[in-house]
């Protein structure tokens, strides 16, 4: 596999249940096989992380109206 269709593939998951579809496929797959496997998993760890913390204050964001999402 290409380490950039990976990281194109994995860059936008921010579940858990993604997370857990990600590790069972790194499990099933080997994770040496696949250098990149074990990056992408960080970067969807992180992304769940985030969207955990910062879930509801991005929501708030994107439903103001344009005007108040300036300032």
């Amino acid at each position: 596999m290409n380490s950039k269709l990976i990281g194109g593939v994995t860059e936008f998951l921010n579940t858990d249940k993604e997370l857990s579809e990600l590790k069972e496929f790194i499990q099933s797959s080997g994770v040496g096989a696949v250098p990149a496997l074990p990056r992408a998993l960080e970067i969807v760890e992180g992304n769940v992380r985030w969207h955990r913390l910062h879930r509801r204050q991005f929501y708030q964001w994107l439903s103001k109206p344009p005007s108040a999402a300036l300032g």
